[in-house]
């Protein structure tokens, strides 16, 4: 019988998702979709589109899962994931990372920080996909949360491996969707911090000005 090919997804809001959304994502889309039916504080209640057992039934056995968590000062900032002060900001990416955790600990995922563990999980994967959990690389999508450098030390320590710098309109260390200009000086140190961590710098979100800039300043892993 011929195996299904494993798909790795490479961007999964799924901590956004459980924590602002309330979401368990251990439900079928099916069950998620039946209970936000009657909702309407956010514009896609009831169009969810990511369970643990969706994700199985597509052979995908490895994420990239997002935290996230902007600082906005703007009165009409992008509703959701955003927060008026890093430190805020920084506290939502914790309780984000306490979610994972969690659902590393019921069997649903585990993280991927290293070369060795993921070869080890893709030969696992391999053998009996639907017994083994979900990898996960953490990514930060918007590094707005990181108060200090020792923040990104502590954060990479607990097994953050990619971070965007900026994500929707202006940030404290680049521009994201929707804004210009470069990274400044906050943001090349960002950078450089990066590259000594060797943390892959995830583009997606850079507007085109600091896109260039970005790619101009940053030799490690994009």
């Amino acid at each position: 019988m011929k195996t299904k090919p494993l798909i790795v997804d490479a961007h999964l809001d799924l901590s956004m998702n459980a924590m602002e959304w309330n979401r368990d994502l251990r439900w079928s889309v099916g069950e998620i979709r039946e209970s936000e039916k009657t909702m309407s504080d956010k514009p896609d209640r009831g169009n969810s589109t990511v369970s643990f057992e969706a994700l199985r039934k597509g052979n995908i056995g490895l994420v990239v899962g997002t935290q996230i968590a902007r600082f906005s000062t703007e009165t009409k900032s992008m509703p959701g994931a955003s927060w008026n002060s890093q430190e805020q900001a920084w506290a939502q990416t914790q309780g984000q990372l306490a979610w994972y955790r969690a659902m590393e600990e019921d069997g649903h995922l585990i993280q991927i920080t290293n070369l060795n563990e993921l070869d080890a999980h893709l030969t696992a994967w391999e053998k009996d996909p639907e017994n083994r959990p979900i990898g996960l690389i953490r990514s930060l999508e918007g590094a707005d949360s990181i108060i200090s450098f020792e923040h990104l030390q502590r954060a990479y320590d607990g097994g953050l491996r990619a971070v965007g710098p900026a994500h929707y309109g202006p940030g404290v260390y680049a521009q994201g969707t929707d804004a210009t200009g470069g990274l400044g000086q906050k943001g090349r140190n960002l950078l450089r911090e990066m590259e000594r961590l060797n943390i892959i710098l995830d583009a997606s979100h850079l507007c085109d000005d600091s896109f260039r800039v970005a790619m101009a300043h940053f030799s490690g892993p994009v």
